[in-house]
């Protein structure tokens, strides 16, 4: 989840939208949604809410929802207790209906920044990292030296299309695309890591990982307990806010590592798409094959 403007030091997730639009329109599903508002970025459209369990889609937790119509956000500050509509499709999600009915001192320390930590730089090599694959078993991100890597971090209880799910669908697109050039099928790879390993247990990546379509000769998923992912993930850029149980605040991070270890680049968001991703991948590959 990205960073609300400058000025406001809280983490919040950048909201990705639209459609093609030669597609029926997809089915939508609504929640009511209650409150208290942390923030709001009148420039992104978003509005930072601590929110509690909505029932049948997603439990209490603090994330930023967009609006279509940014004057929705309009006389709405930090402090204020909201009752909203949060309207739900497979690959958005936005508020509808915005009403303020009460305000409160917000909790202390909910707007403090995350920590800093040194980030990885384009050249760089990326640290050894020991993972437990879906289905059981450890391996090594050194293992997959000698092919082109394309890893992201996920987690399978993200609630919000536009983010972790966005992940799964961009990299099945990945996959789909690197399979199909001989060239780039055996030099590449696909790791999607989680960052909430109670719950992400080897078994449940498995399942994930075959809804998803991921085929393990190309797109692995894996974990690694917290204290080993939290500070590997940091130096990509990756920031998880955990705020007991389920709730977790994140930004998105997918990163190339080529065939030597070194990261090649780090996009944030879902600010990238699987044929520009893959068109990257398999030149980097080609370019591995040279003597």
């Amino acid at each position: 989840m990205e960073r609300l403007a400058a000025g406001h030091a809280v983490v919040a997730l950048a909201l990705l939208a639209g459609m093609a639009a030669c597609r029926a329109a997809p089915q939508q599903r609504e929640y009511d949604l209650r409150g208290q508002i942390l923030d709001v970025d009148q420039r992104r459209a978003t509005a930072l809410i601590r929110h509690q369990d909505i029932p049948g889609f997603m439990p209490a937790m603090t994330m930023p929802f967009r609006v279509k119509d940014v004057h929705l956000l309009d006389g709405f500050s930090r402090g204020d207790l909201v009752r909203a509509r949060l309207v739900v499709t497979d690959t958005d999600a936005w508020l509808s209906r915005l009403q303020r009915v009460g305000h409160a001192d917000a909790p202390a320390g909910t707007s403090a920044p995350p920590p800093v930590y040194p980030l990885l730089a384009p050249g760089d090599e990326v640290p050894e990292i020991t993972l437990t694959a879906a289905g059981g078993g450890t391996f090594t991100l050194s293992s997959l030296r000698g092919r082109v890597v394309g890893l992201t971090f996920i987690y399978t209880r993200c609630p919000l299309p536009q983010f972790c799910p966005l992940m799964d669908r961009q990299f099945a697109d990945l996959q789909r695309r690197l399979r199909a050039d001989a060239g780039a099928r055996e030099r590449t790879a696909l790791l999607s890591i989680s960052f909430d390993p109670e719950y992400d247990t080897p078994a449940v990546l498995a399942a994930h990982a075959r809804q998803v379509g991921a085929d393990e000769e190309t797109w692995r998923f894996a974990t690694a307990p917290r204290e080993v992912i939290d500070p590997f993930a940091r130096q990509f850029g990756m920031v998880v806010m955990r705020e007991g149980g389920s709730a977790i605040t994140h930004n998105l991070r997918t990163a190339v590592i080529d065939a030597r270890g070194r990261l090649v680049r780090v996009v944030g968001g879902g600010d990238w798409t699987p044929a520009d991703l893959a068109g990257e991948m398999s030149r980097l590959a080609s370019a591995g094959r040279r003597p």
